[in-house]
């Protein structure tokens, strides 16, 4: 709330390397660490602030299958 962005946002994804145990740590094949927490990234282009941060919990997390 105290930030205000300029117009240069970017947005991206970034691979936190973590081999841990965790529900929603996913295995990407084309990354350099290929197991982790996907995170979507809005960041300020012209001053390098990570504005806002998303966690990616993967395809099905949190969906509860019929039985």
């Amino acid at each position: 709330m105290a930030y205000a962005p300029n117009e240069h946002i970017t947005i991206d994804e970034l691979v936190v390397v973590f081999r841990g145990k965790c529900p929603f740590c996913m295995f990407i094949k084309s990354k350099p660490g290929k197991y982790g927490f996907k995170l979507w990234v809005a960041a300020d282009a012209k001053n390098f602030y990570a504005w806002k941060m998303q966690v990616h919990p993967g395809k099905n997390y949190g969906v509860r299958e019929k039985k």
